[in-house]
């Protein structure tokens, strides 16, 4: 079977570019809460509501540029 190991018939790990995104994006989170860049969501609505927002949005990814670019 290809795509699956051997032993236990799981899914084989693979890093592909989804992975990493997902894996930078919850470095950068973590480092932006410590910032006070990213604020602490009490529910599921504040968070779309700041999402939403284009500006907070933009900054964000300017600053996760930044950061991995300093890195």
């Amino acid at each position: 079977m290809k795509g699956f190991s051997g032993f236990n018939n799981s899914p084989m790990k693979q890093n592909n570019d989804r992975e990493k995104k997902i894996a930078q994006n919850t470095e950068f989170n973590a480092y932006a809460r410590k910032e006070g860049i990213l604020p602490t969501f009490n529910s599921t609505e504040e968070k779309e509501k700041w999402y939403s927002n284009k500006a907070n949005v933009n900054m964000l990814n300017r600053k996760q540029a930044e950061y991995f670019k300093n890195k």
